[in-house]
């Protein structure tokens, strides 16, 4: 039985959830533990899945469409396959509000804001969304209230949306402690292509060039470290890697003959043989990897890092954390690069100040951890 929210905290009277999957899920469980919301209607086209949405209390009532669940809603999430979802919008156009704030969370932009421009009816607000997080399992099983947080949450608002409507949606996002920022969708869609969707397409192709070679039960053994590590992102949803491979094709095309140009470049030096072209090569990458901020930097807030060294050994995690939890530092992000091939292994920690990053090196080298803080 859902008890409707009346805390000051509460930003939206009704929200309506069209999908309860992983991402829709999990916003539902993030707006019922944070109270942002008075009370979540939720549909999903298999029906199955948004009853097990009201067993978790991702949503309060679950309903047989989308047009029932959006009556009275003064917020729509749209978390539905980014190939169906103006589909979807299109159905529930006659029956929203005025007043009514829409979102989606689709991994491409470009498609459903041109949509929107064609069918968006006076008094309603579109916004669209793309939360960038995610997990390799799927489902409304998977879904948890902390999967959004720290992660960069896009924003792009259909022409004319009012900053009124933007900035309560942003307030919301920030509550649930994701980062929000606004972008144009066709860049939002560039971008994305080069730096999300590319790496999930280069580490299937690398799963598959290796898939039928000989000796494969070797070949699965000394996979165990860093090929694992690197193309850990294969291990997707094949349904909706497909689907948002088709969305964003145009932009991932010319990501594509970019990468394919990197790697002939590559190819080249190999046949020569140009040693030193090869080194150049890989130094000028690493040196850009190198500069890429683990989170934070530019368009969003700074965030203080410090790289832990650690041996392979049951429960280090927990005793590292544990020696700042005690001490009342608080663990911004956490990042394990573990890789086999090398000694050990690695936690990358993030600090929301330089003052608790500065505590959390003096503590954890006076344990006897050797730590190494990043200079920027």
């Amino acid at each position: 039985m859902w008890e409707e929210q009346s805390d000051s905290k509460v930003l939206f009277r009704q929200a309506a959830l069209i999908g309860t999957g992983l991402i829709g899920g999990s916003i539902g469980l993030a707006l019922r533990e944070k109270g942002l919301v008075g009370k979540i209607i939720g549909f999903d086209r298999d029906g199955v899945t948004c009853r097990k949405a009201v067993q978790r209390e991702a949503v309060d009532l679950a309903v047989e469409s989308p047009a029932e669940a959006v009556q009275d809603a003064d917020l729509v999430i749209l978390a539905v396959p980014v190939i169906s979802a103006v589909e979807v919008l299109r159905e529930l156009m006659p029956v929203i509000g005025r007043g009514t704030i829409i979102t989606d969370v689709g991994s491409t932009k470009s498609a459903i804001m041109a949509a929107v421009e064609q069918i968006l009816p006076a008094g309603v607000s579109f916004i669209g969304g793309h939360p960038m997080a995610g997990s390799e399992e799927s489902g409304i099983e998977s879904a948890e209230p902390a999967l959004l947080e720290n992660a960069i949450y896009v924003l792009t608002p259909a022409p004319g949306t009012s900053e009124q409507a933007v900035d309560k949606l942003s307030v919301l996002i920030d509550h649930i402690g994701a980062q929000p920022i606004v972008l144009d969708p066709l860049k939002h869609d560039r971008i994305v292509a080069m730096v999300s969707h590319l790496p999930h397409i280069a580490a299937a192709s690398l799963v598959q060039s290796v898939a039928g070679t000989e000796d494969m039960e070797l070949v699965r053994t000394l996979a165990a470290g860093g090929f694992r590590d690197s193309t850990r992102i294969a291990l997707g949803n094949p349904e909706i890697w497909r689907d948002i491979c088709i969305s964003n094709r145009w932009a991932l095309l010319a990501a594509l003959k970019s990468f394919k140009a990197s790697i002939n470049k590559l190819e080249k030096y190999l046949a020569e043989p140009n040693a030193e072209g090869i080194q150049e090569y890989l130094l000028q990458a690493r040196d850009y990897r190198s500069s890429i901020p683990y989170r934070g930097r530019g368009i969003l807030p700074e965030i203080y890092t410090l790289v832990v060294l650690v041996r392979d050994t049951p429960g280090i995690l927990a005793r590292v954390t544990g020696i700042l939890g005690n001490a009342g530092v608080n663990i911004d992000a956490i990042e394990i690069m573990h890789i086999r091939e090398l000694s050990g292994g690695s936690i990358r920690l993030g600090f929301k100040t330089i003052d608790q990053q500065q505590k959390a090196l003096q503590l954890l080298t006076e344990e006897g951890y050797y730590v190494n803080c990043p200079k920027y």
